[in-house]
């Protein structure tokens, strides 16, 4: 039986994939523009700005808390989301980081 090596992959190129993977979908971009225009907001108040059903923004919701990009605090009977404080800064720094090359190591010619 052959079974496969499951590839080994750099810590950084995981973050970055798995943060890009939250961030690939349109309405989790509206989202996060909708709490940085107003932060601190529950489902119900996200789902009376945008065009998608409650559940909709609830799954959305999830994934950019998983992903590191939102906070979630429980309030009464609802709960509300806020941006992580840096969360998106951090990711633009590490991407940076990662895909910016040495003057050194830029290829000089196509040839």
């Amino acid at each position: 039986m052959n079974k496969k090596k499951k590839p080994e992959f750099d810590e950084k190129a995981e973050i970055i994939s798995n943060k890009a993977k939250a961030l690939s979908h349109p309405a989790r971009i509206l989202i996060l523009l909708s709490l940085q225009k107003a932060n601190h907001q529950s489902c119900k108040e996200l789902v009376e700005q945008l065009p998608f059903s409650q559940s909709t923004v609830s799954q959305h919701l999830y994934a950019l808390v998983s992903a590191g990009f939102l906070e979630s605090k429980g309030h009464k009977t609802s709960t509300i989301f806020s941006l992580k404080n840096g969360a998106i800064q951090e990711y633009q720094m590490l991407f940076s980081a990662v895909f910016t090359m040495k003057k050194e190591d830029r290829q000089l010619s196509m040839f």
